[in-house]
């Protein structure tokens, strides 16, 4: 029987009924290329979206996120590429090793990219709200800071139990505290810098982040920052109070602040 060339994936537009994804293999037949392809009018007609994917890298997947049209996750023989703008353009996503991507979804409830590898497990990419936030007005800007998902304060009890030996099968639980991304157009060799303050106005902590262009991420624990607190007594092991609190972003003569929703659970001693 000879060699055929298999659709490994099929995802209608969340959009527009009359929209379709294709992800296509053709690796039996020795053709490595990136076979993706959109049609406009229910499979008529296609047209391909490959752009600048590797040039040999199969493709396996193609989803399209449901907040943003036109925001596409692509999974290939070489990681996980997204695009803002339908296929045009493809970036690679997410810091994965060079592995083949068999299957994604992005989580309707957390809003994290949840990513199925060939042979290295599961990845999971939190919070990529700031992807579906990423405008041309977003990226014309010196810097921009995302807003925030609503954070949680709570402690993660210690230990674990083992039934492999020495095999350890669990991925590492996300950062405590809430991730803040933030966007940075040039390298200018300025850090970024991101104060935390009560409803108020009182500083509460202050943070430093990279001044790397693109998308970066710091994560805030939820607690003062040792400027700002003396750490003896074990007053900066506590957590903040459930609140509003406001974070402002300043980079060169860019400033922005943008609001944030803490919860701390029942029981917990703050400060």
């Amino acid at each position: 029987m000879p060699a055929q060339t298999y659709v490994s994936y099929l995802f209608p537009s969340w959009f527009d009924q009359n929209v379709v994804f294709a992800a296509f293999d053709d690796h039996q037949r020795g053709d490595f290329a990136p076979l993706l392809l959109r049609s406009d009018d229910r499979g008529a007609t296609w047209t391909s979206i490959a752009g600048d994917l590797p040039k040999r890298g199969t493709v396996y997947c193609v989803v399209e996120d449901f907040e943003k049209p036109g925001l596409l996750f692509a999974g290939t023989e070489f990681g996980l590429f997204a695009s803002l703008d339908r296929g045009g353009r493809w970036t690679k996503l997410g810091g994965l090793p060079t592995v083949a991507v068999d299957d994604i979804l992005v989580h309707p409830r957390d809003r994290d990219l949840v990513i199925a590898t060939h042979g290295r497990s599961l990845y999971v990419i939190d919070d990529i709200r700031p992807l579906e936030e990423l405008t041309a007005e977003v990226l014309a800007k010196d810097a921009h800071l995302f807003a925030p998902p609503p954070a949680s304060a709570f402690f993660l009890l210690p230990g674990a139990v083992d039934w492999s030996g020495k095999a350890i099968f669990r991925g590492e639980n996300p950062a405590e505290g809430v991730p803040l991304t933030y966007y940075v157009k040039g390298y200018t060799g300025d850090p970024v810098k991101i104060a935390v303050a009560l409803a108020g106005g009182a500083p509460l902590a202050n943070l430093t982040g990279p001044g790397t262009p693109g998308l970066n991420r710091i994560v805030w624990d939820l607690k003062p920052s040792k400027d700002l607190l003396t750490e003896y007594g074990g007053e900066g092991q506590k957590p903040v109070r459930s609140g509003d609190y406001t974070l402002t972003l300043t980079y060169g003569k860019t400033k922005q602040e943008q609001k944030l929703r803490v919860e701390t659970a029942a029981g917990i001693e703050t400060r």
